[in-house]
């Protein structure tokens, strides 16, 4: 998903053997507790939708909602790679090897510095036939408030963005900017969607108010 944090110079950061190793079992562990999941759509059908859809789209999600998004992908769209922007930072290479295990591909860059490269690299992805990943208030949040970016790569690729949002029957909540959610193991995931268009987003709106849009749209399935 984007995911966008410190911006390095040059290539982008990589693991070395010794760290993916260090890695591994808390890669395991994950792809472990996500399977135990049970999702639930509140309506049948857009599970149907879903998953018949052939055409790639934007999964849009909040970035608390991250942990379960790979798994989800797995499951309703595995016809597809999904891919997400992620920082060329170190913090963004174990970002890399992590998301990496639960089936999210990389595109190394940044919104912020260089933002014009990082979206053409995601417009390029779903002009491809793939998927993409975006957490419209990540990195830094402010929590639950959309920026602009994904809005444009759809206007750009002519792409539909799904709205994607999960609400828990257990889950504990980490101390972060964004309030981490983390499902109880074995626990049930109630799945709410929605399509949306960049057209319909931007009809007789600018980028900045079709942002405010989205978040409207993506706290109205939201809650916590």
């Amino acid at each position: 998903m984007i995911d966008p944090q410190r911006v390095a110079p040059g290539n982008p950061f990589t693991l070395g053997l010794k760290n993916r190793c260090i890695l591994f079992p808390f890669g395991l562990l994950y792809r472990f507790w996500v399977r135990t999941i049970r999702f639930q759509f509140l309506h049948p059908s857009d599970k149907e939708e879903i998953e018949k859809n052939e055409h790639p789209v934007i999964i849009t999600l909040w970035h608390n909602r991250l942990f379960l998004a790979g798994e989800w992908q797995r499951r309703y769209r595995k016809k597809r790679k999904c891919f997400g922007l992620i920082s060329a930072s170190r913090d963004g290479a174990w970002l890399e090897a992590f998301y990496g295990w639960s089936g999210i591909h990389s595109v190394r860059g940044s919104s912020n510095r260089g933002g014009s490269k990082a979206i053409r690299d995601l417009v390029k992805k779903l002009k491809g036939g793939h998927d993409i990943g975006i957490t419209p208030d990540g990195s830094r949040g402010p929590c639950y408030t959309a920026k602009p970016g994904g809005i444009l790569v759809a206007k750009l690729a002519k792409a539909p963005l799904l709205l994607v949002t999960f609400e828990y029957a257990g889950s504990f909540r980490l101390k972060s900017w964004d309030r981490f959610v983390i499902p109880f193991p074995f626990s049930t995931v109630r799945v709410r969607t929605k399509s949306l268009s960049a057209s319909d987003l931007l009809e007789n709106s600018s980028i900045e108010d079709a942002a405010g849009t989205l978040t409207n749209a993506l706290s109205e399935l939201t809650f916590d």
